[in-house]
């Protein structure tokens, strides 16, 4: 059984709530009370789409601000790192305390021979 898109359906209600008529539900209760409980869900539904826009276009506020922050905040904290490589010499240990990796010297490699090249000279 396919599945109704939400515009489909509620557009649906829309329709009965608005063509069922006083006239049409004056000697069905029955009637009277389903359209009514039809309305009250269209209305809450409608209330609760506007609601979801409105969070929607707010998180979209919040996330845009957050990668403001998250832009700014960074280059802050490169400035900072620098300002301390700076003040402390960028080969420093003390750098370690504020989670800055120093420079150090690279280790160089001992040459060793291999076995094929020691057993060929013999």
């Amino acid at each position: 059984m396919p599945r109704t898109s939400i515009g489909v359906t509620v557009g649906d209600w829309d329709k009965l709530t608005h063509s069922v008529t006083e006239e049409t539900t004056g000697d069905a209760p029955a009637l009277r009370v389903l359209h009514e409980k039809l309305q009250g869900f269209l209305t809450e539904f409608q209330q609760l789409a506007q609601e979801q826009s409105f969070h929607a276009a707010r998180k979209q506020e919040a996330t845009r601000r957050i990668n403001e922050i998250l832009e700014e905040g960074r280059k802050t904290a490169s400035a900072l790192k620098m300002g301390l490589k700076l003040r402390h010499g960028n080969r420093s240990e003390t750098l370690v305390k504020y989670g800055i990796q120093p420079l150090r010297p690279k280790k160089r490699k001992k040459k060793t021979e291999s076995p094929a090249d020691g057993e060929a000279s013999s």
